[in-house]
């Protein structure tokens, strides 16, 4: 009976410390992973002009289809259009005349046409030329940014589609900021 009482005490021992030991390895990995998606957003976001919580996103992105990227010029994002037209996302930095650093100024006519929309808004036509690619464009300017959005060709009929893309935005969270940014086989020295 003795043999019987301990070999039960010994299993239900040995089923608990099995139970902590388990459940102290489900926290140490749910840690390791959250500290290691703190530091690859905070690499993957460190270049940015701006802090984190003024990256924002179109409302309609596709995080499952988008692809991301921050660097000291601003963020840039492309994604597949329903139609599948990729389409771009940039807030884009702005040198001293008020142009973007890194993309097309509309002071170049040779190349673009610009319209001023009105309340911040400007259609951009980049035109077909030997050094560009024909895309159309609507930027919004916002202080220091512009955020604009784009599709390649000639295509004026996608302006009021290009303008919700730059009007209807939102703080992203921490895992919709991943998603896009980190790309596979992104590695850090936690990987």
């Amino acid at each position: 009976m003795r043999t019987r009482r301990g070999l039960v005490i010994l299993g239900s021992s040995v089923v608990v410390l099995l139970l902590l030991c388990g459940g102290f390895g489900a926290a140490l990995w749910h840690w390791r992973s959250t500290e290691k998606d703190r530091i690859d957003l905070s690499d993957l976001t460190r270049r940015s002009p701006w802090p984190r919580t003024q990256l924002l996103l179109p409302d309609r992105l596709p995080l499952d289809r988008a692809m991301g990227d921050v660097g000291p010029n601003g963020l840039d994002v492309s994604y597949p259009a329903v139609d599948g037209l990729p389409l771009g996302y940039a807030i884009e930095l702005l040198d001293e005349r008020g142009e973007p650093v890194w993309s097309v100024s509309c002071g170049a006519r040779a190349v673009v046409v610009c319209t001023d929309l009105g309340d911040g808004y400007t259609y951009v036509k980049v035109l077909d030329t030997d050094n560009s690619d024909p895309a159309t464009i609507v930027r919004r300017r916002a202080g220091d940014r512009i955020y604009s959005a784009t599709v390649s060709g000639d295509h004026p009929e996608r302006v009021a589609e290009l303008r919700e893309v730059v009007t209807a935005v939102h703080q992203p969270s921490d895992e919709e900021l991943l998603d896009i940014l980190r790309y596979d086989g992104y590695q850090t020295d936690w990987s």
